[in-house]
């Protein structure tokens, strides 16, 4: 087969099942454009802005477990995408960014060509698990089959490969590109026996369940060994759906200290799985986790390097999560007699609260979610009540709950409630976010009405950004400045766009919700309401 490099881009993407790919052309990498053009197995979405396809491509894979995929062009085009690859980076979210580069004889050499940044590949190593600047044109497709091979090895994240645009123009033959390589490790079988006698053994063992749950897909595995055990859950915010917080051993996320501290400090033995015990989140503005030495820290991971990082484990396994679950119930067998937990200690703690949530907050997080389906997605950005929903709003099921929490980054519920609505068209998609964090990627908007996605964006509006301010008057006594916002009529600003809009309260929102899920395109639904953080410094 002979092909242009443009060609081979796409045909190791249609090998590895790509079906969706976010991007903008440029100049430089229109021979991968003119391919996709010729082709019907991927379809192209169009974005405003590389961050927005950057953030479309990171809820996209969280929506559906598939890998996402952005397109860029040289220089600012890439540049542009490196916010969204912190994120994915932060989540563990498998995301491949190709990008072009200037002709192969210019890389490097900083001569001026147009759009160079010199030895751009490098500006992605820190961010990514992998980046790789191609030197050849008979080396792409293996190159993005490799990207594509590790995501499915290793741990998630980003990987970005830079190709110059000569390579990606030139004429070179090759062989269809097979695809589907890679598999996770097993858990050694030892370190199972020893995790499942120490299980057994625990009169009060509890299961902190992370994202790498939901990433193997384990979430049946480990509801099963939880009830094996009798074993309350925690999820970290990465982690939350792998069990519905309506089941009664789910009992909080693990940053909301309140709840959790006292159970933590009260287990014996305690399994994290897939959970990386991340400092946002656990040494943070809220919960500061520390193992008493009479603990028995068990975790496992598929990453070594993130077991032991902040926390010693007594016994590390190394390996994919669903395989490490189901050698864990069959090795612990199902003559367990029950924990010695209090259940209901556990229950009067589950709803414990700072002071500051307040009635009004809670009834909006309640009114949220009584007007939802199930199975709808939720995609967070950050404001007031997202970083109470963080771990107050009840999430029922895997994948439904995107949120920003590695990077804690503005702007990032725009485009990925776009990504996530066409990863799972038939669900309804609810992104809210602030007034500010809208502001930062509204231009995304067009791309949900080109497209016709009846996404919802809730707009927080409180002409402020107001956890800046909240922090301000409580570290510099009562002072604060430079948070305060001019907006735009966010009504009249959504049907500029060609969106449907309306201004709502808490009492009408269920109804405008309804109305919005059910419209051929997106509704932007302002709130004025201002909701302070549930920090506690």
């Amino acid at each position: 087969m002979i092909k242009t490099g443009g060609e081979w881009v796409v045909e190791a993407l249609r090998a590895e099942g790509v079906r969706h790919v976010f991007g903008i052309p440029g100049v430089h990498n229109l021979a991968i454009y003119d391919a996709l053009l010729r082709q019907s197995a991927i379809t192209h979405v169009l974005a405003r802005h590389e961050a927005g396809a950057g953030f479309m491509a990171d809820g996209y894979a969280r929506a559906s477990g598939e890998v996402g995929v952005v397109i860029v062009t040289t220089g600012p085009g890439a540049t542009n995408a490196l916010t969204p690859l912190v994120e994915s980076y932060a989540g563990s979210i498998p995301v491949v960014l190709i990008m072009s580069d200037v002709a192969s004889d210019l890389v490097g050499r900083d001569v001026g060509a147009l759009h160079a940044v010199p030895n751009q590949i490098e500006c992605f190593r820190p961010v990514t698990r992998w980046a790789e600047a191609v030197g050849e044109a008979g080396a792409i497709a293996r190159t993005v089959s490799g990207g594509f091979d590790l995501l499915r090895t290793g741990r998630p994240g980003p990987v970005a490969i830079s190709i110059p645009n000569d390579l990606l123009f030139a004429k070179v033959e090759g062989e269809r590109p097979e695809g589907g390589h890679g598999r996770r490790p097993p858990c050694h079988v030892a370190d199972i026996l020893e995790a499942a006698r120490l299980l057994r053994a625990a009169k009060r063992p509890l299961i902190i369940a992370g994202g790498g749950v939901i990433a193997a897909g384990a979430e049946t595995e480990l509801r099963a060994l939880a009830r094996r055990l009798d074993s309350p859950v925690l999820t970290t915010v990465m982690g939350r759906g792998a069990i519905s917080e309506r089941d009664g051993l789910w009992h909080a996320v693990l940053p909301n200290r309140r709840a959790s501290e006292p159970v933590l400090k009260a287990a014996d033995v305690v399994l994290a799985v897939g959970c990386r015990f991340a400092h946002r989140s656990t040494q943070g503005l809220l919960l500061n986790l520390a193992f008493d030495p009479g603990q028995t820290l068990i975790h496992l991971d598929l990453d070594p390097t993130v077991i032991g990082a902040l926390f010693k484990p007594e016994l590390p396994i190394v390996g994919d999560a669903r395989d490490g679950l189901v050698r864990l119930l069959e090795a612990v067998g199902p003559d367990t007699t029950g924990s010695s937990w209090d259940h209901r200690w556990r229950g009067e703690l589950a709803t414990a609260a700072s002071p500051r949530y307040t009635a009004e907050t809670a009834r909006l997080i309640q009114t949220l979610r009584s007007a939802l389906p199930d199975d709808a997605i939720v995609v967070n950005d950050q404001t007031g009540i997202n970083y109470w929903m963080e771990w107050r709003f009840p999430v029922l099921a895997p994948r439904t709950f995107l949120y920003p929490v590695g990077s804690a980054t503005l702007g990032y519920a725009v485009g990925a409630a776009i990504g996530a609505k066409i990863a799972r068209p038939e669900r309804p998609v609810l992104a809210v976010a602030g007034d500010g964090g809208f502001l930062y990627s509204v231009n995304e908007l067009a791309t949900a009405v080109k497209y016709r996605l009846p996404v919802v964006f809730l707009v927080m509006n409180d002409a402020r950004y107001g956890a800046i301010k909240w922090l301000q008057e409580r570290m510099f006594e009562g002072r604060w400045g430079e948070a305060d916002l001019v907006n735009p009529d966010f009504p009249a600003l959504a049907r500029a766009f060609g969106a449907r809009s309306e201004r709502v309260t808490v009492d009408t929102l269920p109804r405008a919700l309804a109305e919005a899920f059910a419209a051929d395109r997106p509704t932007v639904l302002e709130l004025p309401m201002a909701v302070e953080p549930p920090w506690e410094l």
